[in-house]
């Protein structure tokens, strides 16, 4: 018996530290954060997918450092965001977490130029250099280290823009509930009026301006979990054009005033928001123009579907795809207020030259990429301020192919491109760099057997 007793004397402490090496949990003892001399630690805080004195199972635990690095990365205070876990000697169990972070600039005050059009491509076919606006604009995206966002615009020249918005992520200490304010006055030397041959037609008002806007908007939003957003947009429009706009399209009226109801949910599991390459990306828009308040109020409903899917494939490659539908109501929105594709993001690549005012419309837009250079980082000699002088950047070369159909044309419309099927295709560069800069060069080719080539500056999905 006491051979017995001593054996299990042995045994057991052994026994223990197998249990203890073998521990399928980890306990978070502690979190340290370096490096947020502007941030508030609250706002980092927030974007882990856990605290203090949590226990995690081992088996999920990585997953959880780098859906809490692409939080934080996500929320573009910052330009590098580094994650370490630090084990305690006497008790392998615990772990401390430490966050590092590169803080970027937040002030900016810079220099606005702007050219007149849809996109940089229909300005260079107009071949009108008159045609800019000039200004700045004063940004603080990081105010008072809570992430409030404050911006003021004042833009002269060509098109005319002044306002001022104000963005609070955060109203409460749960930090579930933000707030988006903003007022704006604007006054266009240039009109759009008619689409012909799906080409924007302008009326240009000479002396004066041929439409002028106050604008004012309130957004409430609820942030629920870390990834998706429930956003409900309030704003009011007065708008007065140029009367001959009225000769010319029957739609345009002297003084147009409405309100307008925007919902909009996000569900973003992208790993970088500027330029994705793992993860997924849905957005469900709803908008009610014109709620009948005043006699000159419109009535145009429209829903809009996007999602984005991201998704390594072996080494350098990459594949992304996207999928845009926009479905509107029975009757017809007035012309200023119908935009189908070519408008924004919504065109199919090699047809940036073009517009299809359809009220529907179905897009999906296909990448294959490679990574001629993954992302790497480096040091400017020169800039001692890690703000500037620490960059990240890297180039992807991508073959794409994007498709499209238009249904619901306005009865006026007598264009090729209407209810038809069109696509387009080509080869592309990507530049990608940090402030969340990219810049793209694509060659393509299009069912018309047209050919260009084209200059972007945000990511093609």
């Amino acid at each position: 018996m006491k051979r017995f007793f001593s054996l299990l004397l042995i045994i057991f402490p052994l026994f223990i530290n197998a249990q203890q090496e073998t521990s399928s949990y980890i306990i978070v003892s502690d979190i340290v954060i370096e490096g947020n001399n502007i941030t508030k630690t609250p706002i980092i805080l927030k974007e882990l997918t856990f605290s203090r004195g949590d226990t995690i199972s081992i088996s999920e635990w990585e997953k959880e450092l780098r859906l809490s690095r692409e939080n934080i990365q996500n929320t573009t205070l910052f330009n590098f965001v580094d994650v370490e876990c630090i084990n305690d000697e006497n008790s392998p169990d615990n772990v401390e977490v430490k966050v590092k972070v590169t803080e970027r600039w937040y002030l900016w005050v810079y220099p606005y130029i702007s050219y007149a059009d849809r996109n940089i491509n229909s300005w260079y076919e107009a071949d009108d250099l008159r045609r800019f606006s000039y200004g700045f604009d004063l940004e603080h995206r990081n105010f008072m280290g809570l992430k409030h966002s404050v911006r003021l615009t004042c833009i002269a020249g060509y098109n005319q823009n002044y306002g001022l918005t104000y963005d609070i992520p955060y109203l409460f200490k749960k930090y579930n509930f933000g707030l988006k304010a903003g007022v704006a006055y604007k006054r266009d030397k240039e009109v759009a009026y008619i689409t012909k041959n799906n080409k924007i037609t302008y009326y240009n008002g000479g002396e004066e301006f041929a439409k002028q806007t106050a604008d004012l908007f309130v957004e409430p939003y609820y942030r629920f979990g870390h990834r998706n957003k429930l956003f409900l947009n309030i704003s009011y429009n007065d708008t007065y054009f140029h009367d001959t706009l009225s000769t010319l399209n029957p739609d345009f009226v002297k003084h147009l005033q409405y309100f307008s109801l925007l919902m909009t949910f996000k569900n973003d599991y992208r790993d970088e928001q500027n330029y994705p390459l793992s993860g997924h990306y849905f957005e469900l828009m709803l908008e009610k123009i014109g709620l009948g308040v005043f006699e000159t109020s419109p009535d145009v409903f429209y829903g809009k579907i996007t999602a984005d899917w991201y998704q390594p494939i072996k080494g350098r490659w990459y594949w992304a795809s996207n999928l845009t539908v926009k479905m509107s109501g029975d009757y017809d929105a007035p012309y200023f207020m119908n935009q189908g594709l070519g408008y924004k993001n919504d065109y199919v690549r090699t047809y940036e030259l073009y517009v299809v005012d359809a009220m529907n419309f179905a897009l999906m837009k296909n990448n294959l990429k490679f990574a001629i250079l993954n992302p790497v980082t480096r040091y400017l000699p020169l800039i001692k301020n890690e703000r500037f002088g620490k960059i990240h950047f890297a180039l992807y070369a991508n073959l794409f192919f994007d498709c499209a159909y238009s249904w619901k044309i306005p009865k006026e419309s007598a264009s090729c491109l209407d209810n038809k099927f069109i696509f387009g295709t080509g080869i592309g560069i990507d530049f990608v760099t940090y402030y969340d800069k990219v810049i793209r060069f694509e060659y393509g080719i299009n069912d018309m057997g047209e050919t260009g080539l084209f200059i972007h500056f945000v990511a093609p999905i």
